[in-house]
């Protein structure tokens, strides 16, 4: 293995993307950026302690000893790994913060704090069923328990259970109204098909951030997921209002940058574009960032340069398996949209079906069946990702073009005006592909 390849690897394993906690709202060519894999995705993240994780670690660690029977202390170390692996997506992280609150429960088994650490932990390694399953043992030890309540309606959203999310979130917003509970109304009301209420929730999550006075982190997060809303509803304009914002609240925000360069991309402006990814992709190499790279070479006409970024994205299958499991929706998804390796796409999509059954596991399965020329089991699935209603401009394009490939083209022009008339720029080479399908299709 070359040097190049080894340190991708590296960067890979460092900043892996917690998938669900990380930054599961936001994407890019369809592959979650780290701290959103549909819109809006993540919980929020927590305000920072006076130390950053790493020393916390380092100050909870210096209190064990190795026969220690102090479980809070253990607890707490359990949340700074937690905390650490928000941060940096790193799964290792994840791991030893599954190891302390094991520690911790086995030297007393009803310590609430624990269990619904451990649930956060558990949808950040996509162990969405055994998250749900603590969280309500939590509840039952505790029906006040505001993060066991939290982690039982992250979870069941990601299994699908939309009406048992709904619940724990309006319960939650009851309980503890404030930027938390507002950012996860945010995300239903999206994947009910509400973008306008979505936009009115998470922009009382911002104002009352701000009102309150709590700046950094916690402001940027929810000025991005605002100006992902946006971008997702075509408005260009507010989208990069929302980006800038971001970046004021948490100057060198690599997320907001991110945003910015989509904007830009949008706008037909490719070289600024690319000028933003290219550092993004130095500072963090990610799949979505590196994909959506080569997607920018590949409109300018470099077609070795974006293949170079393309096998980047192909090394992710070189992380261990606990690692790649974080990654079954995005290179099922990076595997379909560029047409290769399309058995591994239909592989990593079956994958993720079985790890939760939410719409964007259909879509993706129905996007890798479509590549398979599966086309009645492609609409099946589909149909499935479409059941909510939700304004999402990537589930239309993918139905338009699975009833296209049927010969059903009422279907295939309505589905594809939809994707269109809700966002025109929902992809770099996608957006243009479905143009010029509806075009082709007969009057």
């Amino acid at each position: 293995m070359n040097n190049r390849r080894l340190w991708l690897l590296l960067l890979f394993t460092v900043l892996l993307v917690g998938g669900t906690y990380l930054f599961r709202g936001a994407t890019v060519n369809g592959m979650a950026l780290p701290l959103v894999e549909s819109v809006l995705g993540v919980p929020e993240p927590t305000v920072p302690d006076v130390m950053p994780p790493d020393q916390q670690i380092v100050f909870w660690t210096n209190r064990l000893s190795p026969d220690t029977k102090d479980y809070i202390t253990l607890t707490h170390l359990g949340r700074a790994y937690l905390m650490q692996a928000r941060v940096t997506g790193d799964a290792d992280a994840y791991a030893r913060a599954e190891e302390a609150l094991q520690r911790a429960l086995s030297l007393n088994e009803r310590y609430a704090p624990a269990r619904s650490l451990l649930g956060s932990v558990y949808i950040g390694n996509h162990a969405f069923a055994k998250a749900l399953a603590g969280a309500q043992e939590a509840l039952r030890a505790d029906p006040t328990n505001l993060q066991a309540l939290a982690v039982s309606g992250d979870s069941a959203l990601e299994l699908g259970q939309y009406s048992e999310a709904e619940t724990a979130f309006r319960a939650l917003l009851d309980a503890a109204p404030g930027g938390p509970a507002y950012s996860r109304m945010a995300r239903l009301t999206w994947l009910l098909g509400r973008p306008d209420e979505a936009i009115e929730w998470m922009r009382r999550a911002a104002d009352e951030t701000l009102a309150l006075d709590i700046g950094g982190e916690e402001l940027a997060w929810y000025r991005f997921q605002l100006g992902e809303l946006y971008f997702n509803t075509g408005d260009l304009r507010a989208a990069h209002k929302w980006y800038d914002e971001a970046g004021q609240a948490l100057p060198d925000y690599y997320l907001a940058q991110s945003g910015l360069g989509k904007v830009a991309a949008a706008r037909g402006h490719r070289q600024e574009a690319i000028d933003i990814y290219e550092a993004l992709v130095a500072r963090m190499p990610l799949p979505g960032f590196v994909a959506y790279l080569g997607d920018l070479y590949t409109l300018e006409g470099n077609t070795a340069a974006a293949q170079e970024q393309y096998d980047t994205v192909g090394f992710i299958r070189e992380l261990e398996e606990r690692q790649q499991v974080l990654y079954n929706r995005q290179m099922a998804v990076f595997f379909a949209n560029h047409n290769m390796n399309i058995d591994l796409a239909l592989e990593y999509a079956q994958k993720e079906l079985d790890a939760r059954q939410d719409i964007y596991a259909y879509d993706t399965l129905a996007w890798a069946l479509y590549r398979h020329g599966r086309y009645d089991e492609a609409r099946a699935a589909s149909d499935k990702s479409l059941a909510l209603g939700t304004h999402d401009a990537l589930l239309h394009y993918h139905a338009g073009m699975i009833a296209a490939a049927l010969g059903d083209k009422t279907r295939a022009a309505a589905e594809l005006q939809l994707a269109l008339q809700f966002n025109p720029n929902f992809d770099l080479i996608q957006a243009a592909v479905a143009r010029k399908t509806l075009a082709g299709l007969p009057d």
